[in-house]
Order: C-alpha cells, then sequence, then structure tokens
C-alpha cells in the first residue's frame, strides 16, 4: 500500500492516500495524520431554509420563512504521534433570514466567528496490524461564539429583545464529544470510511436545550485519474427534542419559526475533488448534499440541499 497523507473534514482528521481523498462530510473514519504532519482545511457549507416539516411530511410555510445560511470552517489538524492526532476548528456563520409574524415583519443579519471545537483521535487497532483501522475520538466545544446579536428588523414587541438561540453565533455552553471510526482501503486508490459520534449538550444561555445529537456517516471515494476523485456518501443525524426555553420574550417565542433541529434526517453527497498536481499536497473540491429522509419531531425549517466547497494543504 502506498504511503498514507492524512486530510480533516468537519470534526476530525481524516485520510489520503497518494491517490484518492476521503468524503467532505465523513470525518474521514479513523485514520489520523503522520507524525509532526499539519494538515489544513477551509471548508465553506451554503444552505436555504424556506422549506418546513413536521414528522415525515413537508408542510406549509405559515411564516413566510426565508432563511439563508454561509458557515465556512478553518480546520487545523496536528500529527502528535504515529497514532494520535489533535485538531482545532474555528467556524465563520453569516444567517440572514426573514418572516411574517401575523402582520409582522421579521428579519435576521447575523455573523460572527462562532463557537471553537477542540478534538482528538486515537488509533486502537492499526491498519497495518488488522488490514483496516479503528479509533477512538474526543472533543469538546468552547463557548466562544457571541450569543447577544439582536434583530436587524422586529415588531415592536421584540423591541431590545435577542434573536433565537438558533440563529446566534454560539450557545454559551461547553459541548462534549465523543466517536469511533472505521476506515479499511478496497485498494490504493479505492477507500470506505465509516464514523459515528455522540455530542452531549447542557443547556446552552437561557436555558436553551438543543437536545443531545447522535451522528453516524459512511462514504467511499475512489481516484478516476491521477487528478480526478469521485466519491459519495451518506450523513445521519439524530438529534433529541430542543427546548426553547427563555431566549427571548413568550409572545415572539411562541410565533417564530427558527428552531433547533430535532427528530433525525438523512443526507447523500455525490462529489469531486480536483488534485491540480496529481498529488493530494492540495486539493479542490465540491460536491451536493440532498436531503434522502426525515422524521422531525415538532414544525420546523430545515434544508433540501447543501452546497460545499473545500480546499486543503498539508505542510
Amino acid at each position: 500500500m502506498k504511503n498514507l497523507v492524512i486530510s480533516s473534514l468537519l470534526i476530525t482528521p481524516i485520510l489520503l492516500s497518494a491517490d484518492v481523498i476521503p468524503a467532505m462530510n465523513s470525518k474521514g473514519g479513523a485514520m489520523v495524520l503522520p507524525e509532526g504532519k499539519v494538515k489544513m482545511t477551509l471548508k465553506h457549507i451554503q444552505f436555504e431554509r424556506e422549506n418546513m416539516f413536521n414528522g415525515s411530511s413537508e408542510v406549509q410555510n405559515r411564516e413566510n420563512l426565508d432563511a439563508t445560511a454561509n458557515v465556512t470552517l478553518l480546520k487545523l489538524n496536528y500529527g502528535l504521534s504515529k497514532t494520535t492526532t489533535v485538531g482545532l476548528i474555528v467556524p465563520y456563520k453569516n444567517i440572514e433570514a426573514t418572516a411574517k409574524l401575523a402582520t409582522n415583519d421579521v428579519a435576521i443579519d447575523n455573523s460572527g466567528v462562532g463557537d471553537v471545537i477542540l478534538v482528538a483521535r486515537h488509533v486502537i487497532l492499526p491498519m497495518s496490524e488488522y488490514g483496516f483501522q479503528f479509533s477512538l475520538d474526543g472533543g469538546v466545544k468552547l463557548p466562544t461564539g457571541s450569543t447577544d446579536n439582536g434583530f436587524k428588523k422586529a415588531p415592536a414587541f421584540a423591541t431590545g429583545i435577542d434573536t433565537p438561540m438558533p440563529t446566534q453565533m454560539g450557545s454559551g455552553e461547553f459541548e462534549y464529544k465523543l466517536g469511533m471510526g472505521l476506515s479499511y482501503m478496497l485498494d490504493d486508490s479505492w477507500e470506505i470510511d465509516a464514523h459515528s459520534m455522540y455530542t452531549y449538550r447542557p443547556k446552552a444561555k437561557n436555558s436553551y436545550d438543543f437536545g443531545n445529537e447522535l451522528s453516524f456517516d459512511i462514504s467511499t471515494t475512489k481516484a478516476i485519474t491521477n487528478q480526478i476523485n469521485i466519491g459519495v456518501e451518506y450523513n445521519f443525524i439524530y438529534n433529541t427534542r430542543a427546548d426553547m426555553g427563555s431566549d427571548t420574550n413568550a409572545m415572539l417565542r411562541s410565533m417564530l419559526p427558527f428552531k433547533a433541529f430535532s427528530g433525525n434526517a438523512g443526507y447523500i453527497t455525490p462529489q469531486i475533488e480536483f488534485l491540480p498536481f496529481g498529488k493530494p499536497k492540495i486539493h479542490f473540491g465540491a460536491g451536493v448534499s440532498f436531503l434522502a429522509n426525515y422524521d422531525l419531531k415538532e414544525y420546523q425549517p430545515l434544508e433540501k440541499e447543501r452546497f460545499i466547497f473545500r480546499v486543503g494543504y498539508i505542510f
């Protein structure tokens, strides 16, 4: 097998072989960076929420919600040893939204650095001995993002009130992550990764409960030429029911469609990666995530597509 060089995605560091790059959202299964190597990734996600769902059905958008989110993630990972990689993820968010509450117009335009995440991965069963690789992950989210952004436009009864917690840059509380990953190489140019992560969330600022989260990702990527990779992945997420606490006044809270995700949803993401120099030291990727299945616990917005772009550099 060719020498392995590892990259990073959403939460944790992942594998790059000489010819194949892992999927964009897969968290890379179980792979770690070589000792002393650094990987920098910029990943941008854009989606719109203008559709409302309840249970397993799409329902009427009663508030005419039209929301757009742009999230850019700067990820830095370092190979601490042959079996351990540590990392840092810094998100920058921009959330714009309009809605109609009875006869009142509402508008939100919040942006800034979100909650920073520290991550680590340690290999338990190495590929060199077992033919596959298994790892354990841990992480903590720091409450670095702001929680006091106000409305761009609000009805008189909401003057001076902060926007709902799901539209803030941060949650005002720590979160704790525990995961495990599995990676297998079918050959030097064909990779399979699986990963699962549990996130424990104490109640956020204003007693808002975002709900605990369980995610599962499985992906396969294949190098079809020296410069082109193609891949597909399935990403599943389950959240316990959210509790809106006291993040806005009672009247506004009863009317606003801005809610934290609760229930489950799965996305399928076809994607392509370009290696301009035929090696993974620098690479550019693009993909689209399509909503494949969902069962939500209450009336809430959900995006049908996500557009994803990334660039990675190893040094």
